[in-house]
């Protein structure tokens, strides 16, 4: 029999059980909502996809030794990366090297400016990659139906790519 001096300490196994229980609950039904938003965002699966595709391409241009070239389609909302071999290339050689990108139809591509190419809006912007895989320092713009902004700064040299929640203006400074 226990004396009525000593004092429990701890919880019982029906505590820790009833505790489990509730977190267990709260657990499932959080999980799925988070998932969702996390993965349902256009925008920030545009902008993955994006940064995806620009490393990619500077890995193929130092691993082949080749310059690439990536479009920016503005009008049809596509970015495509390929080799540019400065001459003929057959047809069937083109598709193979050939990586084309389709934003969601609810993220658009607003603009791509770049240190030495300007500003573009409209129609195509370039971007190369030269044989050792350095390319111009660039932004990207991405714009969502509901408003929401995206950057993709692109460094030239240290190869780091940045995804911002704003629109940011490319400072052009001689230094």
């Amino acid at each position: 029999m226990r004396s009525k001096t000593a004092e429990s300490h701890g919880f019982t196994l029906v505590e820790l059980m009833v505790v489990i229980a509730l977190l267990s609950l709260v657990v499932t039904i959080t999980v799925p909502r988070l998932r969702s938003s996390l993965f349902s965002d256009q925008l920030k699966s545009a902008t993955r996809s994006i940064i995806g595709l620009v490393i990619e391409s500077g890995q193929d241009a130092f691993r082949n030794q080749k310059s690439y070239i990536m479009t920016f389609d503005m009008s049809n909302n596509q970015i495509s990366s390929e080799f540019d071999e400065g001459k003929l290339v057959f047809q069937d050689q083109a598709e193979k090297t050939k990586k084309t990108y389709t934003l969601p139809d609810s993220v658009s591509l607003v603009g791509v400016s770049s240190f030495y190419g300007g500003n573009k809006s409209m129609g195509q912007a370039v971007l190369t990659f030269s044989r050792k895989g350095y390319v111009d320092k660039t932004f990207v713009y991405l714009r969502s139906d509901d408003g929401r902004d995206m950057t993709i700064k692109i460094s030239p040299f240290l190869g780091t790519i940045q995804a911002v929640d704003s629109y940011v203006e490319l400072i052009r400074s001689d230094t």
